[in-house]
């Protein structure tokens, strides 16, 4: 089942990102959830095993880095687990590049729908987004937002 804006309530939002421009830019993308009266919950993965010092304290956003991983790369705990098993209306992928650990938790995730970039590396999801050569966070939100605001959920509901 496809979601737009309009009918999603819960989004979980997972992404992969250890610059400061890139997490600004999701920050800008979760005020517009918020304008638009939608939930969400949204997990970071860092691909080492330190949180770098100036993520530490984003409340918006929780973390989990190698450390969160068992030994077969799968991730493990609380924050993971939880994640894992929330209801979400929508699970956005906003990695642009391709993580097992990532991959592992959209493909066992209890969402109704699940959204991420097209290509070679990356599993089908019900929706993807084609940003060719451009892998660039901000690309994928501005065509996410543009698309999933002119669907209507009548048209998408078989």
């Amino acid at each position: 089942m496809l979601f737009d804006f309009a009918s999603a309530k819960y989004i979980g939002i997972i992404c992969a990102s250890s610059d400061e421009t890139s997490v600004n830019i999701l920050k800008s993308f979760l005020q517009f959830l918020s304008g638009n009266n939608i939930k969400y919950q949204v997990l970071g993965y860092f691909n080492g095993k330190k949180i770098p010092n100036n993520f530490l304290f984003r409340k918006e956003i929780d973390f989990i880095t190698q450390n969160n991983l068992n030994a077969f790369c799968i991730p493990k705990g609380e924050v993971a687990e939880k994640f894992m098993t929330e209801p979400f209306d929508m699970l956005l992928n906003c990695s642009m590049n391709c993580y097992f650990p990532i991959e592992y938790m959209v493909q066992v995730s209890m969402a109704k729908c699940k959204v991420g970039i097209s290509g070679d590396n990356f599993p089908d999801y019900d929706l993807m987004i084609d940003v060719g050569k451009k892998k660039d966070i901000g690309y994928f939100l501005d065509n996410l937002r543009l698309y999933l605001s002119n669907l209507r959920n009548s048209n998408l509901q078989s």
